[in-house]
């Protein structure tokens, strides 16, 4: 009976250790992910970008669309961080134009889900000190990585820059041919240490009417480092 007691005591004893050292190994993973998906931007931070947007077409019926057309008008775009609270980014925005027109926002940007408000307002921001093959969005519905880093040189000096290469097509549900198609190649460039967009070329190639559009965001100035 002795014997028993004892095995048995043992063999609690050793199932207690392995829930402990499982909690332990859980808690940790979770710490890191949480260290993996922090912002690298802070309060106070500004960004302004250069807006552009290019249009071409071989069908003669064809007109540029009037929102490439406000985007050509933009004198400057700058975000302004206002709050950084775990992993959720407060911002306000300026649209200004070039006849002196401003168009004001406020958003919000997790960067850990990638989910941000407004859904149609400024996204790129993204967790700091991410690396090749991780996950653009950690814990969001993106599913996108990381292609590769390399460095851009600026006034201050190189910096390490984070990729993401993307080709997405689409079809027209309204369509019942399914002939309305159009596919997406969007090349995005963000800062590796504060997660911010320096950088986006996206250019939508379409089939019915027959036109490409190209929308262009490059940064042209920021308080973090001399652009």
């Amino acid at each position: 009976m002795v014997k028993k007691g004892f095995r048995k005591i043992i063999f609690i004893a050793i199932v207690t250790a392995i829930i402990i050292i499982l909690a332990f190994v859980i808690l940790t993973n979770l710490g890191s992910q949480g260290l993996v998906a922090a912002p690298g931007v802070r309060k106070g931070d500004e960004f302004t970008y250069d807006l552009k947007g290019f249009w071409s077409s071989t069908d003669p019926n064809a007109i540029i669309p009037e929102n490439l057309q406000q985007i050509n008008m933009t004198d400057w775009f700058k975000v302004t961080v206002t709050d950084v609270t775990s992993a959720d980014v407060t911002i306000d925005t300026i649209w200004r134009f070039s006849n002196g027109t401003e168009i004001t926002g406020t958003g919000n940007i997790n960067v850990e889900t990638g989910i941000h408000y407004p859904t149609n307002g400024f996204w790129g921001i993204y967790a700091s000190n991410l690396k090749a093959n991780d996950f653009a969005r950690p814990t969001g519905p993106d599913r996108s990585t990381i292609n590769q880093t390399s460095t851009r040189n600026y006034i201050s000096g190189t910096r390490e820059t984070n990729r993401i290469s993307l080709e997405l097509k689409y079809y027209d549900a309204n369509d019942p041919t399914y002939t309305t198609t159009w596919t997406e190649y969007m090349n995005t460039h963000f800062d590796k240490q504060t997660g911010v967009l320096v950088e986006l070329r996206d250019t939508s190639v379409y089939t019915n009417p027959d036109q490409t559009i190209t929308l262009l965001w490059t940064i042209t100035n920021t308080n973090r480092w001399i652009v």
